[in-house]
């Protein structure tokens, strides 16, 4: 079973995404549902950490749900973006595959844990929201 779990932190203008497991056809319904709530709630413009840690590829409605979910965030004008890989290869290779024509590479750093990734968004040239 795939899981994602969202929330939004208004003061850094951060989404925080989780995915975790193996997602089938059930699971894309209520992790879209989610993804909707938590984009109402973040303003424009903002930055993302994805955790890919326990995330498995998975089927090809699902892979096209994540392709999906990419262009809901990329239409709320996405910034930076900070992708926790924990050393899974398989899972980041498919949700980079997946990704390629939503985001730029440019726009994407990784870490492996997340406050390696807040410390990368606070140092990202330019500025992180933080």
């Amino acid at each position: 079973m795939g899981t994602l779990e969202c929330r939004a932190d208004r003061d850094k203008n951060r989404l925080y995404i989780k995915l975790s497991g193996f997602f089938r056809g059930r699971d894309i319904d209520p992790a879209m549902a989610e993804l909707d709530r938590v984009l109402a709630e973040i303003g424009t413009g903002f930055d993302v950490i994805t955790d890919l840690t326990d995330f498995v590829p998975g089927s090809p409605a699902a892979a096209e749900a994540l392709r999906r979910g990419g262009e809901k965030v990329k239409a709320r004008n996405r910034r930076h973006a900070v992708r926790i890989t924990g050393g899974l290869i398989t899972g980041l290779m498919q949700f980079q595959r997946l990704l390629k024509g939503v985001f730029s590479e440019d726009s994407v750093r990784y870490a492996k844990s997340v406050a390696e990734a807040h410390a990368i968004l606070d140092d990202w040239p330019g500025g992180g929201n933080g």
